[in-house]
């Protein structure tokens, strides 16, 4: 832009030059062309002598300024000549002056059009630098989640090991059967589920009427009140609802994500384990909804779904 502002004030400088030397030689013109007519009279006409008879003083000055008239009058036409010409030059130069505007407006406009491609690119580019940045977020939030989750998942044989022991106190009642509270609580909880089935299969009977009776079958069996209480107090069931809201909870993740955490951590459960759980949401009912909400233990646990 700077080197077409150079050369603008360049030809402007010319055109003015132009036209000041045109009208200093119309001025000259102008002025010597009277003197310039005689001279061209008296020396191819031969009639310098012939002006003096008969002539005086008056006569001279009005043959003189007559001629004068005369010769500016011849004027008029050289002048309207020059004058058409000027205005033919004058059109020729806004011509090229437009042309050269149009010029300027064409290369103008396409380096705005380039200038608006190359907006476009960066602007799509950026685009995908976001799209790609906030993959790569996701990514690492889902990443993020997994390595928090099977640390977590990894605790449960802890906590397993520690509530499938009874205290030492209670080891010596126990000593004919097995010391294994999972196994006490399986064989209970196998008991229970199918005196209730055989006894209500054909009731239509409520949730609150169903979890009433079953919790009267577990107080009527004294051989399961403690390992179905030691059980029900440990971290064992509390590490269980933890991981389940830390995998609802959890920010930055899709449902799907979410499913496939359920998922894996049900499967480091085995049937014993579901089967005791199953037991304890009957009097906890954050453990019911969550039982229920997944489906964790649909193929267990039907005798206390909803209707």
């Amino acid at each position: 832009m700077t080197h077409q502002t150079e050369n603008h004030k360049k030809q402007e400088g010319r055109e003015f030059i132009g036209i000041l030397s045109a009208l200093i030689i119309i001025f000259i013109v102008w002025y010597f062309f009277p003197d310039f007519l005689q001279y061209v009279d008296q020396t191819f006409t031969h009639q310098s002598n012939l002006e003096n008879l008969k002539r005086h003083g008056l006569e001279k000055i009005g043959e003189k300024f007559g001629t004068f008239g005369d010769s500016y009058g011849s004027l008029n036409t050289l002048f309207s000549g020059w004058a058409f010409a000027l205005l033919l030059i004058s059109l020729f130069m806004q011509r090229k002056e437009l042309q050269e505007q149009r010029k300027e407006l064409s290369a103008q406009r396409e380096e705005i059009s380039k200038a608006n491609e190359i907006a476009d690119s960066q602007r799509e580019i950026t685009e995908q630098q976001a799209a790609l940045l906030e993959k790569q977020i996701k990514e690492a939030q889902v990443q993020n989640f997994f390595n928090i989750l099977f640390p977590l998942i990894s605790r449960k044989n802890t906590y397993y090991e520690i509530a499938d022991k009874y205290p030492d106190s209670e080891n010596s009642f126990y000593k004919n059967n097995t010391g294994s509270v999972f196994k006490a609580l399986q064989k209970g909880t196998s008991e229970i589920y199918r005196n209730f089935h055989k006894s209500y299969q054909n009731d239509f009977l409520q949730k609150d009427e169903k979890l009433r009776i079953l919790k009267k079958m577990i107080e009527e069996k004294p051989s399961f009140i403690t390992p179905y209480s030691y059980i029900k107090h440990s971290q064992y069931i509390s590490h269980f609802i933890y991981i389940i809201n830390f995998i609802e909870n959890f920010n930055g993740i899709e449902d799907k994500d979410r499913k496939i955490a359920i998922s894996i951590f049900i499967s480091d459960y085995s049937h014993k384990e579901i089967l005791g759980i199953s037991i304890m949401a009957i009097e906890n009912d954050l453990l019911l909804e969550k039982i229920k909400k997944y489906k964790l233990l649909n193929s267990l646990f039907k005798s206390i779904e909803d209707k």
